[in-house]
């Protein structure tokens, strides 16, 4: 078997252009690599962002259909508000009142905590990825405030079944449920109309036949109550208090 030798160098000239090869080889192998590298991540990106997008879609139709409640939970409050006026003022019976529940749809963030976990949203570009997670952050909100506002729709549910002439224990903790639930309702929408504006800024707007198609699957459900609510009508009955 014939060994070949490497060929001994002769001068710092040859010693300096084996060393040039040697060293741009490996540069290149380098730069190659990362090109490779680079572009996994901005197909990573790509992906994570059309899969982002179509949840924050998804949220924002359950958003929109809950604020197009606002101005019937709102009138329904407004009621009880009277109804236990009456009572403490005049010593009028209350009526029995509808159950006050409404339906709340559940928000999905999973994709966003995929990204978060396998490090995608380090690649992503630094002003979109500060929109993805302010979106983000009013969607989880709504989700975290569920529990309490279903627990405040409870407290209120009792004059369905037990009206008439209340006892001033009993009417003091319909107030305090009444406070309770109408503040959450209002911070709750905020943080529904906030997560709309913040979508909007990562390119998710619903569409005029997406607000369409949520209006009417509301209204089949509560009636010509339901309507378009904005941020600034909750922040103005946020600021006049209970009519």
């Amino acid at each position: 078997m014939d060994i070949h030798k490497p060929k001994p160098w002769h001068g710092l000239r040859e010693f300096l252009k084996e060393y040039a090869i040697i060293f741009v080889g490996v540069l290149t192998a380098l730069a190659a690599e990362q090109a490779v590298e680079q572009i996994h991540w901005i197909h990573s990106v790509h992906e994570a962002e059309d899969a982002m997008d179509a949840e924050l879609h998804e949220d924002a139709l359950s958003s929109y259909f809950r604020l197009s409640l606002h101005g019937c939970a709102m009138s329904r409050l407004n009621t009880l508000r009277a109804v236990l006026v009456a009572s403490r003022d005049d010593g009028a019976p209350a009526p029995v009142m509808p159950v006050y529940n409404w339906r709340l749809r559940a928000l999905q963030s999973d994709t966003w905590q995929a990204a978060q976990a396998m490090q995608i949203v380090s690649h992503v570009p630094r002003d979109r990825l500060l929109a993805y997670s302010r979106a983000y952050f009013f969607a989880n909100y709504e989700m975290q405030v569920q529990p309490e506002e279903r627990a405040a729709m409870d407290a209120i549910n009792t004059l369905t079944i037990n009206a008439g002439r209340l006892q001033p224990a009993e009417r003091d903790r319909l107030f305090l449920g009444l406070v309770a639930t109408r503040r959450l309702l209002i911070q709750t929408d905020s943080a529904a109309a906030r997560f709309l504006e913040e979508a909007e800024m990562v390119g998710v707007r619903l569409s005029p036949a997406d607000k369409a198609g949520q209006l009417v699957s509301a209204r089949q459900l509560y009636g010509d109550c339901v309507r378009e609510t904005s941020l600034d009508q909750i922040r103005h009955e946020a600021a006049t208090g209970p009519g």
